[in-house]
């Protein structure tokens, strides 16, 4: 024995083992001319955080916080641009990551992107969340096993947008009362989202989607996780970011009504297309599983 490996030699064969690794001795002659039973090698487990591999976590982040340099769609009362990290890569990584390690994976995306592009996170560590962590978390949650918790998670915000912050805490905190019913109705891409989701989502989307499934329904299923995913994170986004500008209820009116072509039309678009694409590569490539994903 030396620096805690073992040799075994059986003819002209040397077999080394280490001490971590699990072994059987057979069949084999040990130095002292005494047999010995067949080494048996037992991988050690690749670490993981919330079943997906810590290297995949890592990956799926610097690429969220290396893309945010490339603009894609620009604020439309300025201000910043949503880039190419958030538009495709942070939904893809909630797709093949699952929510909570796909949380993880967009905060570190969203600290390096913080840095790297300022102008994509005007908001700083705040938007290392909105702009990072939520894209995957929201669209990690259309997956089949979260539903209960993307239900909670939507109804929950879509709560919160109605009466924050032009109602609690509303002149009281400098907020001018909105114009209704415009004001409620200008949130319909997220109405629209969660009641297709309540209708297609629960029952079929998941069908449409799995392993062995049509390209085309696997787009159409694509198509509608990625719309799932952009009505219901653009709610915190978007009410987080005029509660802290002081936006005038109006103005928020005309970028919610807006937003069906300026945001969610392309990034569904886009994050549809790159899903399929690297989903079916994944599947195909037979690349380990993040237990948490979609893969």
């Amino acid at each position: 024995m030396r620096l805690g490996v073992k040799y075994f030699s059986a003819g002209d064969s040397t077999y080394i083992v280490s001490k971590e690794e699990k072994m059987t001795q057979s069949n084999l002659q040990n130095p002292t001319g005494s047999k010995a039973g067949p080494v048996e090698y037992k991988k050690r487990g690749m670490a993981t955080v919330f079943g997906a591999p810590i290297s995949w976590v890592a990956l799926f982040g610097a690429l969220m916080g290396v893309t945010a340099l490339v603009p894609m769609i620009f604020y439309i009362f300025g201000g910043g641009f949503i880039s190419a990290g958030m538009a495709i890569f942070g939904p893809i990584t909630g797709l093949v990551l699952g929510p909570w390690a796909g949380l993880i994976a967009g905060l570190v995306g969203g600290i390096i992107g913080m840095f790297l592009s300022p102008a994509s996170f005007p908001l700083g560590i705040i938007d290392a969340f909105l702009s990072g962590a939520f894209i995957p978390l929201s669209w990690g949650l259309t997956i089949r096993r979260y539903h209960k918790i993307l239900i909670v998670w939507w109804v929950l915000w879509l709560i919160i947008v109605n009466v924050y912050p032009y109602y609690i805490p509303g002149s009281a905190g400098g907020y001018g009362a909105p114009t209704q019913p415009g004001y409620f109705l200008s949130w319909s891409w997220s109405y629209v989202g969660i009641v297709l989701f309540l209708i297609l989502g629960l029952k079929f989307v998941p069908k449409w989607v799995e392993e062995g499934a049509s390209p085309v329904m696997m787009f159409i299923g694509l198509l509608l996780m990625n719309f799932f995913g952009n009505t219901c994170w653009m709610l915190p986004w978007k009410i987080i970011y005029f509660s802290i500008l002081k936006f005038p209820a109006d103005t928020v009116m005309a970028d919610n009504i807006i937003s069906w072509w300026a945001y969610t039309a392309p990034m569904v678009i886009a994050g549809t297309i790159v899903a399929q694409v690297t989903i079916t590569a994944m599947r195909r490539g037979g690349l380990r599983q993040a237990s948490g994903g979609m893969v």
